[in-house]
């Protein structure tokens, strides 16, 4: 298993675990319960050009992003554009509100695109992709080596510092969302200590 430890968010103890979903089940279901009301949201904010940003970094093809929070920081606007979403995200108790290393966003990764092999800034946090929509055939992530096809109404969890790539081969859009949740086997003294350490400068 491959991991990044080159950031000051990387704990040595951690377990080298780069797959999660069985571990966060509840949270899973948090998010599955409200479905209908996620893909609706973002169904209408594809319509607004205005809201979403181009990745340039690892991606070979189009890669879009529409960020609620962003390193910790809320996105006012796009979080005004999808609020049910954004009420939902912020009531996970795991989530990692206003730390540097919390995101929320929607990703869409387009027909016949790539995202090269790298590896997160932390193994502090658990990363969940929710399949809103997934086309058929090869359309996947690889984490450590393991691939998993993402599935509509399904979660994928994964330890984001570990080396990871994603492909869509596919003649449609990929679209997932993708909320950073702190690491399960963290204790809640730990995520106290490391919200403070790692807070958002205002």
């Amino acid at each position: 298993a491959v991991v990044s430890t080159q950031s000051t968010g990387y704990l040595r103890q951690m377990c080298n675990e780069p797959w999660h979903s069985q571990k966060q089940e509840y949270l899973q279901n948090l998010l599955l319960d409200s479905y209908s009301i996620i893909k609706g949201e973002v169904a209408a904010a594809l319509t607004n050009t205005g809201l979403w940003s181009v990745s340039d970094s690892n991606a070979t093809g189009k890669w879009q992003k529409l960020f609620l929070y962003n390193q910790g920081k809320k996105v006012e606007k796009n979080c005004q554009a999808m609020p049910l979403t954004t009420a939902l995200i912020e009531g996970l108790d795991t989530f990692m509100s206003g730390v540097i290393f919390g995101n929320a966003f929607v990703s869409i990764l387009n027909k016949d695109s790539h995202i090269s092999a790298h590896c997160g800034p932390t193994n502090l946090r658990v990363r969940c992709h929710l399949g809103l929509q997934v086309p058929e055939g090869d359309c996947s992530i690889t984490v450590s080596g393991v691939s998993e096809r993402w599935a509509n109404r399904e979660c994928l969890m994964f330890d984001d510092s570990f080396l990871h790539s994603a492909v869509n081969k596919t003649e449609s859009q990929r679209i997932v969302l993708i909320v950073d949740l702190w690491h399960p086997n963290l204790t809640l003294t730990e995520i106290k200590i490391f919200s403070e350490l790692f807070a958002v400068k205002q």
